[in-house]
């Protein structure tokens, strides 16, 4: 009789047990925090079998090093949660992509730019175009004698193009997973989301073009914004430039949904961030510094009826209070 195929582990158990493995390797766990291990590992076979994952890892790594997934001891905190994100990945894997990982480092055309969790980057390209980089953002600049191309690999920027000063003049286009964005004199945001694209207009206007729906293309003018798939565009709807609060190092919100508004934080913290279901829907308004997500978190316990429980370091869970 054939066995049923065993179920995936969540997502969520394996970045519990990718931050545990964060937390060892950075030094032995305090009586306490071995305590609340000990209740991980035991509340289910899942939670079980994903630490077993965890430690056949990092045997291996430690048999075999693996440049950037492993130093996790020299890593700064912001590039921590970049390095949980890539241990959960190679922990849903499994052991044959933990040898294609050492074998395959990055590769590809072009300047490759890369901000890690927490990290803003302004670059000035050849042609005087300004892009922002926000946290955990990864873009590829192409410039070429026919073409000024950015590839939106992960996460957001703010562009601000600028004439280009060659004869004729090149286009200048950012791609994203979902589609073409073309601006036309303009600053906006581009967002790359999970299997779709965000563009919100501030100046001037973007042409909008999906990947495998190019007679579905938007003009977004400015102070609108669209989310996008490969197939199509979903309505405009105004935007903010309150959105651009990031560019500042601030997160300035207008009742959002507490879990809505966990998500946008743990963008920019580092570890696991995870919200009660029961408080999920409580409407957030207010002024948040993304350099400390810590005393984000504070001020969010001292004006909603939430309380913060720190599991580790970088691990915590919003709660009713």
């Amino acid at each position: 009789m054939e066995q049923a195929p065993r179920k995936p582990l969540s997502e969520e158990i394996l970045q519990e047990a990718a931050t545990w493995l964060m937390e060892m390797h950075d030094g032995p766990l305090t009586p306490k925090e071995r305590v609340r291990f000990n209740q991980w590992r035991q509340r289910s076979t899942e939670h079980e079998m994903a630490w077993q994952k965890a430690a056949m890892l990092l045997d291996k790594f430690q048999r075999v090093p693996v440049p950037g997934a492993v130093a996790l001891k020299a890593a700064s905190v912001p590039s921590r949660r970049a390095a949980i994100k890539t241990l959960v990945v190679l922990l849903a894997a499994g052991p044959v992509a933990w040898t294609a990982y050492r074998l395959s480092p990055l590769s590809g055309r072009g300047d490759v730019v890369t901000t890690q969790r927490g990290e803003h980057r302004d670059l000035v390209l050849d042609d005087g175009t300004k892009i922002s980089l926000n946290t955990s953002t990864q873009i590829q600049v192409q410039y070429s004698d026919e073409m000024r191309r950015v590839r939106l690999l992960q996460g957001e920027i703010l562009v601000s193009t600028a004439k280009d000063g060659r004869n004729p003049a090149r286009p200048f286009i950012v791609e994203t997973a979902e589609g073409r964005l073309q601006p036309l004199g303009t600053r906006f945001t581009a967002r790359q989301l999970d299997g779709r694209s965000h563009v919100a207009v501030v100046e001037g206007a973007v042409e909008l073009i999906p990947a495998d729906a190019p007679t579905e293309k938007q003009r977004v003018p400015a102070g609108y914004q669209a989310a996008f798939s490969s197939h199509a565009v979903e309505p405009l709807t105004q935007g903010s430039e309150l959105s651009l609060a990031w560019t500042t190092g601030m997160l300035v919100v207008d009742k959002m949904p507490l879990s809505v508004f966990a998500g946008e934080l743990g963008r920019y913290r580092a570890g696991l961030l995870q919200v009660d279901a029961e408080v999920g829907k409580l409407a957030v308004s207010g002024v948040f510094p993304l350099e400390d997500t810590t005393a984000s978190l504070t001020l969010l316990e001292q004006t909603m009826p939430v309380r913060i429980q720190y599991f580790t370091r970088y691990w915590a869970r919003i709660v009713s209070r």
